[in-house]
C-alpha cells in the first residue's frame, strides 16, 4: 500500500531540489555576467582614453606614442594587472606594464569582441578587442585586466549562495513536512473510529473536525455505520419475531409428548421427541447464523463494568442458592471486543451452565489488559477429561437430570468462532469445569 504522505514528501523534496538548482544557476549566472559587464565597461573607458591620448605627431615613425601621463598610470607599472597592446599593421606597441610577456591576440570577425586568456604570473585576463583607425590605417587595440581576484571572490560568493539556498530550502522542506504531518494527523481519528467500530463501538464522525478534502469520505463512513446499525437492528427484530412465532407451536409439541395417550407408544414418543429437539436445535442454529451474518459489525460493545453485573443479577434471580463471585471487572472503560447482545448470550450460556452444574458457587475472573481474558469456573463435579471436547457438540448432555436441550455450549462455540475467540475447557481447582475465553 502506497503512503500518500511519503509520496508528497518525495514530490516536495524533488520540487525543492529543482527550485534550488534553478535559483543557484540563475544567481551565479547573473552575478558573473554583471561582474564581466562591469569590467568590460571599464575596459571600454580605458580603450577610449588610450585611443584619445595617442601621440599622433609621430615625427615620421610608423607607430604612435602613448602619453602615459594622460592615461591611467597603472598601465606603466610592470605586472600591474592592467595591460594594452596596439596592433598597427605588422607592428605591435605594448604597454610598459606588460613588459616582455607575449599576450595572446585573438582574431575576430567583429569590430568589438572579448575573450579570456592567461596573463603574467598565472593570472587570468579578460581582454577587450577593439578595431579602430589611426591616420587612415586600421588599428586593433587590445585592453586587458586581471580579473583573478574577482573570480576568487565570485567563487566564495557562489559557495555562500549555495549554502544559504540549501539551508533555506532545507528549512522550507522541514516546515512543509511538519505541516503535512500535522495535516495527516487530523485524519488519525478516522483510523481510531474504524478501530473502535471493529471492536464494537459504532460512533458518528463530525465532518467539521476534519479537512474539507475528506468530508465526502466522512459522510460516506457515517452513512455506512448508520446503515450497518439499522440493518443489524432489523435483522435482530426479524429473528426475534420468528423465534416468537415458532415458540408456541414447539411448546405445544412438547406438551403433547407428555400426553398419557402416547404412553403405550414409547417408540413413537421417542421419535417425536427426538425430532422436536432437532427442530429446536435447527431453529437456534439458523437464528444464530443470521444474527452473526453481519460479520460481527456492532453497535455497542459489551461493557464489563456495566453489562456483566446486569447479567449476573438476572442469573442470581434464576439461581438464588448460587453465589456468583466476580473479580477484575471494576475498570470503568473495560469492555469485550464484541457486540453487547452477543456478549450476553456467550457469557449467559457459560454462567447458566456453571450455575446448573455447580454446587452453589460460580467464579468469574476478568483480565482486561491488552488481550482480554474471561475465566468462568464452578465447584461442581466437573467433566471427565475424555469428554471435554464432546461437550461443545450440539445436543450433547452429560447430565440428563438437568433441564436443557444440550445446545448452550454449541452456541458458545459458534459465537466464539464468529469473533475469533479462543476457548479452552479444563478442570477447575474448585472441582468443576473451567472455561477460559481469550479475546
Amino acid at each position: 500500500m502506497k503512503s500518500i504522505e511519503k509520496q508528497l514528501n518525495l514530490s516536495l523534496a524533488a520540487s525543492i531540489l529543482l527550485i534550488f538548482l534553478i535559483f543557484w544557476w540563475l544567481s551565479v549566472f547573473t552575478i558573473h555576467h554583471l561582474t564581466e559587464d562591469y569590467i568590460l565597461t571599464r575596459l571600454e573607458h580605458d580603450t577610449l582614453s588610450i585611443e584619445k591620448h595617442l601621440n599622433r605627431s609621430g615625427q615620421g615613425n610608423q607607430m604612435p606614442a602613448v602619453d602615459y601621463d594622460a592615461i591611467n598610470p597603472i598601465y606603466a607599472q610592470p605586472d600591474s594587472g592592467h595591460y594594452f597592446v596596439i596592433q598597427l599593421g605588422d607592428h605591435l606597441l605594448k604597454s610598459l606594464s606588460l613588459t616582455d610577456y607575449p599576450l595572446y591576440l585573438k582574431k575576430s570577425p567583429y569590430a568589438i569582441s572579448h575573450y579570456e586568456t592567461k596573463g603574467p604570473a598565472e593570472s587570468t585576463l579578460l581582454v577587450r578587442r577593439f578595431v579602430g583607425d589611426y591616420q587612415g590605417q586600421p588599428m586593433i587595440l587590445y585592453v586587458a585586466e586581471d580579473h583573478s581576484p574577482i573570480q576568487r571572490t565570485l567563487k566564495v560568493f557562489d559557495i555562500m549562495v549555495g549554502l544559504f539556498a540549501l539551508i533555506t530550502l532545507a528549512l522550507l522542506y522541514l516546515s512543509q513536512r511538519h505541516l503535512l504531518r500535522k495535516g495527516f494527523k487530523r485524519l488519525e481519528p478516522i483510523q481510531v473510529a474504524l478501530a473502535n467500530l471493529q471492536k464494537g463501538e459504532a460512533t458518528q464522525l463530525d465532518p467539521a473536525d476534519y479537512p474539507s478534502e475528506v468530508s465526502e469520505l466522512i459522510n460516506s463512513l457515517n452513512q455506512a455505520i448508520l446503515s450497518a446499525s439499522t440493518q443489524l437492528q432489523k435483522s435482530r427484530q426479524s429473528n426475534a419475531n420468528l423465534a416468537h412465532s415458532l415458540k408456541t407451536p414447539l411448546n405445544l409439541i412438547y406438551q403433547l409428548l407428555e400426553d398419557p395417550a402416547l404412553t403405550p407408544h414409547a417408540e413413537l414418543k421417542a421419535t417425536l421427541k427426538d425430532q422436536a429437539q432437532k427442530i429446536h436445535a435447527r431453529i437456534e442454529s439458523e437464528l444464530q447464523k443470521a444474527r452473526l451474518a453481519s460479520d460481527t459489525l456492532s453497535v455497542q460493545p459489551f461493557s464489563l463494568s456495566e453489562h456483566l453485573p446486569d447479567l449476573m443479577d438476572s442469573l442470581q434471580q434464576l439461581y438464588p442458592q448460587t453465589r456468583f463471585q466476580l473479580k477484575g471487572a471494576d475498570t470503568p472503560d473495560a469492555h469485550l471486543p464484541m457486540e453487547k447482545e452477543d456478549g450476553f448470550e456467550l457469557l449467559g450460556n457459560l454462567l447458566d451452565n456453571a450455575a446448573k452444574f455447580g454446587h452453589g458457587e460460580v467464579f468469574i475472573d476478568i483480565h482486561s489488559d491488552t488481550q482480554p481474558t474471561v475465566i468462568i469456573e464452578d465447584n461442581g463435579d466437573g467433566v471427565p477429561t475424555e469428554q471435554l471436547d464432546a461437550i461443545q457438540t450440539r445436543g450433547h448432555r452429560l447430565d440428563e437430570s438437568v433441564d436443557g436441550h444440550g445446545i448452550g455450549l454449541s452456541i458458545v462455540k459458534q459465537i466464539a468462532e464468529a469473533y475469533n475467540i479462543t476457548t479452552q475447557f479444563d478442570t477447575s481447582q474448585h472441582g468443576g469445569l473451567k472455561v477460559t475465553l481469550t479475546f
